[in-house]
């Protein structure tokens, strides 16, 4: 695989930006703890109010520090696993660092749009653009055809399609489920909290399922641009499930808990779309041959 020398600095970058990110998250303290807010649906909530999180909703600032766990502990580690398989001229491996690129750009995007601003804002703003182009350059760049004669005839084309329709359209309706009722009634929906949009339903609907599909349809006429999105996407539904056990974990240690049936229907999809995705994923790498 020919190498792109702006790796050599971009994602360098990336780890230091993240490392910045999640390690203030978890870890920066202080301020005055909760208090409470009046949203401008009228509905009270509670305010987080300590550290880099402090302005926004307990609830979520919980996630963002399950998010954070799972970046500085998992995801900066993988990606320089990836980025030096890249610098070996791995193809498993460039591909695998795609994988961690996207996650960092969507962590990027929902950083950037989701918490309330803060002193990181310009760190967020760095993080996404620095993950999108580099998610760009990867995959305008990459020699599909060379990939596409790499993939053995035991590649599972329709058990991997399969599963990026059920996951991108079970995100799809899953989160419609939230919107649904309140754009009918005129109400906020129950976990808009302080905010003002439903971000991460609107990002995940708009980009994250038709990727899904599109790549699905591509695995399905044996085409190479599934090949190329296929293992990225598992690898970013596997730290995904990942994420919602760590942000469960999070919410449950400031208090935050859940009916039974949440844990079930709700979180548990998660971590099952990501265990399947983490099978898969092997599956993907082990039928695509290293060049010779």
């Amino acid at each position: 695989m020919k190498q792109n020398p702006v790796f050599n600095w971009l994602i360098p970058l990336i780890a230091v930006l993240a490392v910045i990110t999640a390690g203030v998250g978890l870890f920066s303290q202080g301020r005055d703890g909760a208090f409470s807010f009046r949203t401008v649906y009228g509905d009270t909530v509670e305010i987080y109010g300590q550290g880099i999180y402090r302005h926004d909703s307990t609830f979520v600032a919980a996630l963002f520090k399950g998010t954070d766990a799972i970046t500085l502990f998992v995801g900066i580690p993988l990606l320089l696993v990836g980025y030096l398989s890249y610098r070996r001229g791995s193809l498993r491996g460039s591909i695998f660092l795609i994988g961690m690129l996207l996650y960092f750009l969507y962590i990027g995007v929902t950083y950037t749009f989701s918490v309330v601003f803060n002193s990181l804002f310009l760190v967020y703003m760095a993080l996404f653009s620095a993950s999108l182009f580099a998610t760009i350059i990867m995959l305008t760049t990459f020699d599909t055809q060379y990939l596409a004669g790499k993939v053995t005839t035991n590649m599972p084309h329709r058990g991997i399609a399969i599963f990026m329709f059920v996951a991108g359209l079970g995100t799809l309706f899953l989160w419609l489920s939230d919107l649904i009722g309140p754009i009918m009634t005129g109400q906020a929906p129950v976990n808009l909290g302080p905010y003002t949009t439903m971000f991460t339903h609107g990002f995940d609907s708009a980009v994250i399922t038709p990727a899904t599909v599109i790549t699905g349809i591509h695995l399905l006429k044996r085409k190479p641009l599934g090949y190329l999105l296929a293992a990225p996407l598992l690898i970013l539904c596997t730290i995904i499930g990942v994420t919602v056990i760590a942000q469960t974990i999070s919410q449950a240690m400031v208090g935050i808990t859940f009916p039974i049936g949440v844990y079930i229907g709700m979180i548990g999809s998660w971590v099952v779309m990501g265990a399947f995705a983490v099978g898969l994923a092997i599956r993907f790498f082990r039928n695509v041959t290293e060049a010779v």
